[in-house]
């Protein structure tokens, strides 16, 4: 019989840490310490704080099949079209993470403390701005790096019955960034259980 060798730390389960910034801040320079990921967030990377149910990455491929008369089967299949999307629902309805959905805008804030006021204007159609996204597993063996991401999705908050939670969904599509930054349209980086380096 058979026996498939089961790696019981290379099946993830749990949310992790989200995190954003601005276009042009560092990128994230991951170093492993102890079979962990260790990284040193330039101040500009902001948590986004709680979430509905943690990040879900999509990544589609579509293909479009070569046929000649002569074969039943297909001699070659082509790539078309790809994408990834990240999407998430943020918890915290801060003015930051607004901001964030509405991919960019102002925030003016007037006062301090007791007095603090902040006001929030959206960005007009061809004003709005891309950012970075980042992704660090709980438990530290994981780390995706997406360096221009742009908000494509709806945005719908509920404000219902005492029960029911707000949130900020968002659905941001990765874009390829400047090649000086990275020629590909994400960049994922494991230790401990998940570097196998196969």
């Amino acid at each position: 019989m058979a026996n498939v060798t089961i790696q019981p730390g290379q099946i993830k389960t749990g949310p992790g840490v989200i995190r954003w910034a601005p276009l042009g801040t560092a990128a994230p320079a991951p170093t492993a310490v102890g079979g962990k990921i260790a990284v040193t967030w330039d101040a500009a990377w902001l948590q986004v704080g709680a979430t509905d149910a943690g990040l879900t990455y999509t990544e589609s491929t579509s293909t479009e099949q070569i046929r000649v008369a002569e074969s039943l089967y297909a001699v070659k299949t082509v790539t078309t079209e790809k994408s990834g999307t990240v999407a998430f629902e943020m918890n915290h309805i801060s003015d930051v993470n607004w901001k964030l959905a509405m991919n960019g805008g102002t925030i003016t804030v007037t006062g301090s403390n007791g007095t603090k006021l902040s006001s929030y204007v959206p960005p007009l159609t061809g004003n709005e701005v891309r950012v970075q996204l980042a992704f660090l597993s709980y438990d530290d063996e994981e780390l995706i790096w997406w360096p221009q991401v742009f908000n494509g999705g709806s945005v719908e908050t509920a404000r219902g019955t005492v029960e029911t939670k707000a949130g900020l969904p968002v659905e941001f599509a990765a874009e390829l960034p400047d090649a000086a930054v990275l020629a590909t349209p994400y960049k994922r980086w494991t230790a401990g259980s998940l570097a196998q380096g196969v």
